[in-house]
Formats: structure tokens, sequence, C-alpha cells
């Protein structure tokens, strides 16, 4: 793909959802945007290094769970990270209580679960975003529903 419109056109359809991942990561929407920002600059600059065009959703996706990481680990070492309960949802649905509790989850479950229900990536797709095996991807699912259901009982 070297097309630039056809870059920005899927920058376009899949920016909500790399926005989406990153601020569940990062629970920041300055933060979030910023990742965004940084995964759109790294994917442009190593658009040669992507393959598979039709992968170019879980390729974008991975840049940007990466930058978010990063991100996250950057805010780790120099400050506390903020309050989840002080945050609202970083975009409108009709499910605030589950996004409420899926953004209460410990990171590992979080990821696997906006990547899985919110962004309808396969669990293939999501052990190559998050760089784990794919048994992994799913026990994390499992466990990840778990505690939801177990949250949202209560």
């Amino acid at each position: 793909m070297t097309d630039n419109e056809t870059f920005a056109e899927l920058i376009r359809q899949y920016s909500p959802a790399m926005y989406r991942i990153s601020y569940g990561i990062l629970h920041s929407e300055a933060d979030a945007e910023d990742a965004v920002g940084e995964a759109i600059l790294k994917a442009y600059e190593n658009l040669s290094s992507l393959r598979k065009p039709d992968c170019f959703k879980s390729w974008i996706m991975q840049i940007t769970a990466n930058e978010a990481k990063m991100i996250y680990r950057k805010k780790q070492r120099t400050s506390c990270v903020e309050s989840i309960e002080e945050k609202a949802p970083a975009f409108i649905d009709n499910y605030h209580e589950l996004w409420d509790a899926v953004m209460k989850l410990d990171l590992v479950f979080r990821e696997v679960i906006i990547l899985y229900f919110y962004e309808s990536l396969s669990v293939k797709e999501i052990g190559r975003v998050l760089h784990i095996a794919e048994g992994t991807v799913k026990s994390r699912l499992f466990r990840g529903k778990k505690y939801l259901k177990d949250m949202l009982e209560d």
C-alpha cells in the first residue's frame, strides 16, 4: 500500500478503534490522543513493512497498543495514574455501565476485552497485536468476562 489517500482513508476508518484501545490502556483522553498520533506517524513511516494490506487493522492496532503501553510505562515512572472512577467513557454508547466495568479491569483483561468485543478482532489477531499466545488470549477473555459478570451482578 503506497497510496497516501488509501492510507488516510484507512486511518479515518480505524481511528475510533485506535482511540478506544489507547484510552482503555491509558485512562486519559490527552494521552490516548498522543498514542494515536504517534501510532499514525509510525505506521506511515513503516508502511513498506506491511506485507499484507488485508491485515492493516490488526497491524495498526498493534502499533497503537504498543504506543499506548510505552506512554503508560513512562507515566508509571514519573507520576501516579489518575483514578479510574474519575474518568467518564471516552465515547458515547448505550452501555456506560458495561464500559465503566471494563475500565475497572486489570490492564491484561481490559486489553483483550476491548479488542475482542469493541473492535471485533479475532483471538489470533489479538495474540498478534499484544504479542501473546492465542491460549493466553482465550484465558484472559474467559477470566475477564467472569470478572465483568461478577462486577455487574453486585
